[in-house]
């Protein structure tokens, strides 16, 4: 099962990578630096991030915006608040779930990888820009 193993080196490089370059793109904003906190969990969600535990991923990334928002007690006035909606109803399905309709399901695990990997890497450059106010420009454009 894919999904249980490890990736290989050159997956989990590709995907360290491409998170270390998109942090480095945000941190030159001159924003002051997260929090000892969202420091600390963005540890966590490189890690998870990395591995491919991409509801993982996004549920660690809803914490983090969570706690920004909380931190600076604003709602994060730089992101376009469909982003943040998007993010919080995202986290919501997978999290509280749905018998008739759940967020996410052991079919999704097997044949919907791809899009879940672009789902984790949009929580992740959102994520970014709220730790970041004057974010740079999406990588994933």
């Amino acid at each position: 099962m894919d999904q249980l193993d490890l990736p290989k080196d050159v997956i989990w490089s590709d995907r360290r990578f491409w998170f270390e370059d998109l942090e480095a793109e945000y941190s030159q904003s001159g924003a002051q630096a997260p929090s000892e906190q969202a420091c600390a969990l963005m540890i966590d969600l490189q890690a998870t991030f990395c591995v491919g535990a991409w509801a993982a991923t996004i549920i660690l990334c809803s914490s983090i915006i969570q706690a920004q928002i909380k931190e600076h007690g604003t709602q994060l006035s730089w992101i376009d608040p469909k982003e943040l909606s998007w993010m919080n109803k995202l986290r919501n399905r997978i999290v509280h779930g749905d018998k008739r309709k759940p967020g996410i399901t052991i079919q999704d695990q097997w044949t919907r990888r791809d899009d879940w990997e672009q789902r984790a890497r949009k929580a992740v450059e959102l994520t970014f820009k709220s730790l970041y106010p004057v974010g740079a420009v999406s990588l994933l454009d």
